[in-house]
């Protein structure tokens, strides 16, 4: 995993950007057109895909979760991306708090408990 300084604030910025298209107005799943560019939602996902790759390359499990499971503009697309931003957070910060002799901690050693993205 390859972590940065600014990582954290990286994938802050993209989880709230994805949580304000999951607020806003929706039918049947989706949101709804007038309140919605698609465009903006293309965006977002490329900037998480890219984001993702940076991260872990496209071995990476979250990176191909994300780019197979958040695919269209609709509420549980975006859902599912939100999950695996927060699960990636938990790792880089569990990464950014161990200790610089190249080893990871194990889960149970990087402090709260973890929630699946599943």
């Amino acid at each position: 995993m390859t972590v940065d300084r600014n990582i954290l604030e990286k994938i802050d910025v993209l989880y709230d950007v994805g949580r304000d298209f999951v607020e806003r107005p929706q039918l049947h799943g989706a949101s709804v057109p007038s309140m919605f560019d698609p465009c903006e939602f293309d965006q977002w996902r490329r900037l998480v895909n890219d984001l993702l790759f940076m991260i872990g390359g496209c071995d990476d499990l979250y990176y191909q979760r994300f780019s197979t499971e958040v695919t269209r503009p609709h509420v549980r697309d975006l859902e599912q991306g939100l999950r695996i931003l927060s699960a990636v957070r938990d790792d880089v910060v569990c990464e950014v708090s161990s200790p610089r002799t190249g080893t990871s901690l194990a889960r149970s050693d990087c402090g709260r408990a973890r929630a699946s993205y599943h």
